[in-house]
């Protein structure tokens, strides 16, 4: 019996997958050896992951189980205790990293309230293309894309949380990163946004995705898991 059999037991960092077939294609992401600890506590233990472009991986577990220090890990706002990681052949944290990652986290506080989304989304649009005429173009698409109108014409201060949700999520796929990490992007968003969400990688089938989650409906709907013990 394989842990997909068993949903509820919890297994030190290891990848089940649903295509037991090999991808040829090479690894976008790679994780070697990763821990983490906080003041002497240790939240991740030794954990091996390599990552294909076009795959999603479910980083799976309750809250507290490491998922977002995962994720912080990969991004480069969060430094190891052990291990490596490295995105596309670039050490996680470097600008050659960064610029091949897009993220969006859970509960997120980096928008600038008095703006309005479509301000914010503009702010960081110009961080990821070479003219304005180009930023426009991207916030643009993405509007129509995720359906944002609303969202883009309020200031980020009067949004609730699931717009602010949807904000992030837009700003994470600017730039077409190779990888997305995506921190409980389901958790406040109603059925049509959920939908939304999932059309939009649906649409970017090169695009390796590092989910954090603890629900099964999103577990379902990657191709491997990740399960990380409490």
């Amino acid at each position: 019996m394989n842990a997909r059999d068993r949903p509820g037991a919890a297994v030190a960092a290891r990848a089940v997958e649903r295509d037991e077939q090999p991808l040829a294609r090479a690894e976008v992401l790679t994780i070697a050896g990763l821990a983490q600890r906080f003041r002497g506590r240790e939240v991740v233990s030794r954990l091996d992951l390599a990552v294909h472009p076009g795959e999603r991986i479910a980083l799976w577990g309750p809250n507290g189980s490491g998922k977002t220090t995962v994720l912080r890990c990969v991004a480069g706002s969060l430094t190891p205790t052990e291990g490596t990681i490295a995105v596309r052949g670039h050490p996680a944290g470097s600008l050659a990293a960064r610029r091949r990652v897009g993220a969006s986290f859970s509960q997120e506080r980096s928008f600038y309230l008095r703006l309005s989304g479509r301000n914010n989304l503009l702010f960081y649009a110009r961080l990821r293309h070479a003219s304005e005429a180009q930023a426009r173009a991207a916030v643009d698409a993405l509007e129509d894309e995720l359906e944002l109108n609303s969202i883009l014409a309020m200031r980020a201060h009067a949004c609730s949380a699931g717009m602010l949700q949807q904000l992030a999520l837009a700003r994470a796929l600017l730039g077409e990163p190779d990888v997305l990490l995506l921190d409980e992007p389901t958790r406040s968003l109603d059925q049509g946004a959920v939908e939304r969400l999932w059309a939009a990688l649906e649409r970017r089938p090169n695009t390796a995705v590092l989910f954090a989650t603890h629900h099964s409906d999103d577990v379902e709907r990657c191709d491997k898991r990740v399960e990380l013990p409490t």
